[in-house]
């Protein structure tokens, strides 16, 4: 697996978010696509808000049209974390006991490269 391909998002653009029934696709420029099988939670001004709360989809709406600051691999390996331009972070746990299937979510880039978590 390519554990650097996260970096492959940093400095695009959140282009679109898709929610489809049990999962979420973000649409980066440039033809990337990041699904989360397991669903992220977003950390903003020193709050986690998760995929129950009041106000999750709104606040993953307000992340289109920003740029990705970083995004990797923690060093533990139990979580993606990207980084958006206005200090949001979206995390995605690799934690098996948070995960709704065998993955947690795969990123294409440009339909040549790929990595699934």
């Amino acid at each position: 697996m390519d554990m650097n391909i996260l970096k492959r998002l940093e400095n695009i653009e959140l282009a679109g978010i898709t929610f489809i029934r049990d999962y979420i696709q973000f649409l980066f420029d440039g033809n990337v696509v990041l699904s989360t099988y397991t669903l992220p939670q977003i950390e903003i001004e020193n709050k986690t808000i998760s995929y129950v709360q009041y106000g999750y989809c709104d606040t993953l709406y307000s992340l289109i049209g920003k740029h990705v600051l970083s995004a990797y691999e923690d060093k533990k390996g139990n979580k993606i974390v990207i980084r958006f331009e206005n200090n949001t972070d979206v995390t995605v746990s690799l934690n098996m006991e948070d995960r709704q299937s065998a993955e947690a979510a795969m990123l294409q880039v440009d339909n040549e490269e790929w990595n699934v978590w």
